[in-house]
């Protein structure tokens, strides 16, 4: 359970960042709407958060196997300061990692999966070092992602949302040690309207060599569509 507490003190700490830079700017910024929203305040003990994952690639050989599979957010119990217990499940069958209860959260920690997951899968294309990484995708979200207004489908029904998007090597100073990947993209699309708030979390990486492999990483609501 190391990494989704990692992740969650390092959201914390990005969003005592978000706060201030909210007051001075008076608008809700990438991190503030990631990390300091209580995403799992319009649902209640009993639910479950279903995303379906998918991962997509052009070159099996080198970056192993294309697959779908499950991830669920299961709320246990909440509270009447709009705190939920929860347990993580993600994946099924040989690829099912251990169940991972966490207790006194707001925040969907579906956002800690994909953070997690992200950085690893850009390791493992562009290589680097996994702290340094993490860093400077955390500072991006917080210095230089985009929001812009979307409107998804939830069932039948269209609704408002946000998609947070950050390029967050583009520019680095160790780009030319990234293979090329260093202008991945990472976008997130919530809704208020929607249980647990994230609709759709997607990861790009395509390099500037041709001959790189490309990788798609998805993880879609289960009944949502995001609107082109």
């Amino acid at each position: 359970m190391s990494y989704v507490r990692t992740v969650l003190v390092s959201a914390a700490l990005l969003s005592v960042t978000a706060c201030a830079a909210a007051g001075e700017t008076g608008k809700q910024s990438a991190a503030d709407i990631l990390f300091e929203r209580k995403h799992l305040s319009n649902v209640e003990a009993g639910a479950d958060l279903g995303y379906r994952f998918q991962r997509m690639v052009s070159q099996p050989e080198l970056l192993g196997q294309p697959f779908s599979d499950d991830i669920h957010v299961q709320i246990k119990k909440s509270t009447s300061d709009g705190l939920r217990d929860v347990v993580i499940k993600v994946f099924s069958g040989d690829r099912a990692r251990e169940p991972q209860p966490i207790e006194g959260v707001s925040g969907n920690p579906i956002l800690v999966v994909f953070l997690d997951r992200s950085v690893a899968s850009y390791m493992a294309v562009a290589g680097g070092n996994v702290a340094y990484l993490k860093d400077k995708f955390r500072s991006a979200l917080r210095d230089r992602a985009t929001v812009e207004p979307v409107k998804v489908m939830l069932g039948e029904k269209t609704v408002d949302a946000q998609k947070v998007t950050v390029t967050p090597y583009a520019g680095d100073i160790n780009a030319a040690k990234m293979r090329g990947f260093e202008n991945s993209k990472f976008s997130i699309v919530l809704s208020d309207s929607a249980p647990g708030q994230f609709v759709e979390m997607q990861a790009m990486y395509e390099s500037t060599d041709k001959a790189a492999p490309r990788l798609e990483e998805k993880t879609l609501m289960v009944g949502a569509q995001v609107i082109p």
